[in-house]
């Protein structure tokens, strides 16, 4: 999710989380999915009713080696969503909306809450936050469609800006950061059993938090994490970090946020806007660029936004160009492959909520590209890149 820059129960517990967030059998591992090299303990799932699901099926599923090509779905709970079966039913239409574009991968973002730029403690807001639950449900509509799945719970700014516009998920500085990674590591590790219990292939532990990196408990909360999950823990760096290689990642990682500024008039061509990126990417070496995912690239889908095109506050009242999120869509695609980026992208975004076959209702997200021309790019990108 866009920002404005850019934008000690553990072993004990897991058998109960994993119980917990299992709201429905979840089909065998994928392919991709880690053998554990020690077993571990392991919880019983309990039995229950697997709904038929109407789901399409991945054509070519991802499997080491290849790209991965996804669709970033933001997922902001509500009161709807206490049904297990309305939760599947939005999980299925999103699924098959990927599966239509050609991707193989999707990244689910959801959103969790802290009070303030210097409090210590993060929590799910009730209705808004997805619950383990809720994701489980959508972990076994995607292992029926054999779909890569990335889960990635992001900060949300909205107490961070209320006292001042310049605060962002990536400068917070919490009164007590130890007290801040307990809140963390509690909030975290029933996502992590969800993740593990449905065979997620990757779970992001970090994204844009650049003020927290180098902190010494990363380590403690990484082994945690661990005790729990044995699928890929990653992090996602900002933009701003990538290009000066100031980022400090708590585990070893190539994925980045991608939302350079380039001083480009609004006009700019396609051919243009391509070797801008082009130029952004190739200042790395080959040998990062074929390990690298771009895990989140957009743009607001109107004018003016080459120079800016993470801002999404203030916006609102500005005319909607299509043209300039297609235009900028396309040129990524020609830079990934110009310059051999081999880890994949993912593109931001589309809720969770909405309905490919009736997106009038979401037409004033400027930063969505479904139903509109961008729409195209991408399944035509992907056509592209998986060839």
């Amino acid at each position: 999710m866009t920002s404005i820059r850019r934008a000690p129960v553990l072993l004990a517990g897991t058998a109960f989380l994993l119980i917990l967030v299992t709201a429905c059998s979840i089909p065998s591992r994928p392919m991709w999915w880690p053998h554990p090299k020690h077993a571990g303990p392991t919880a019983r799932v309990p039995a229950s009713r697997d709904p038929a699901m109407s789901v399409q099926t991945v054509p070519d599923a991802w499997h080491p080696g290849m790209r991965q090509l996804g669709i970033q779905v933001y997922w902001t709970a509500n009161r709807n969503d206490s049904s297990a079966a309305v939760v599947q039913a939005k999980a299925e239409r999103i699924i098959d909306y990927a599966i239509g574009l050609h991707a193989n991968s999707v990244a689910v973002t959801f959103p969790f809450f802290t009070y303030g730029p210097t409090s210590d403690t993060v929590y799910a807001k009730p209705n808004v936050t997805p619950t383990p639950a809720h994701i489980a449900t959508f972990l076994a509509v995607a292992a029926k469609a054999n779909i890569r799945v990335t889960l990635r719970p992001v900060l949300d700014e909205d107490a961070l800006v209320t006292a001042n516009l310049q605060d962002w998920r990536g400068s917070i500085q919490p009164r007590s950061r130890a007290a801040w990674f307990r809140s963390y590591r509690a909030f975290l590790l029933p996502y992590v059993a969800a993740a593990q219990q449905g065979h997620a292939a990757t779970f992001v532990m970090g994204t844009e938090l650049e003020s927290m990196e180098g902190s010494p408990e990363w380590p403690s909360l990484i082994s945690s994490l661990r005790s729990v999950y044995t699928g890929q823990l990653t992090y996602d760096e900002n933009y701003d970090e990538f290009a000066g290689n100031t980022a400090k990642p708590p585990v070893p990682t190539d994925n980045v946020d991608a939302y350079p500024e380039f001083s480009v008039p609004g006009s700019a061509s396609v051919a243009l806007l391509t070797r801008s990126w082009e130029a952004w990417l190739g200042a790395h070496p080959l040998s990062v660029r074929r390990e690298l995912t771009l895990s989140e690239v957009g743009i607001r889908a109107e004018a003016n936004s080459y120079d800016n095109p993470w801002a999404w506050l203030g916006t609102a009242s500005a005319p909607i160009d299509p043209r300039v999120q297609a235009d900028w869509f396309q040129a990524v695609c020609n830079a990934i492959s110009a310059e051999q980026v081999g880890g994949g992208i993912y593109w931001w975004e589309v809720n969770f909520d909405a309905n490919p076959a009736g997106p009038r209702p979401f037409e004033s997200d400027r930063m969505t590209f479904l139903d509109r021309p961008a729409q195209q790019v991408i399944q035509n990108c992907f056509a592209r890149l998986s060839s």
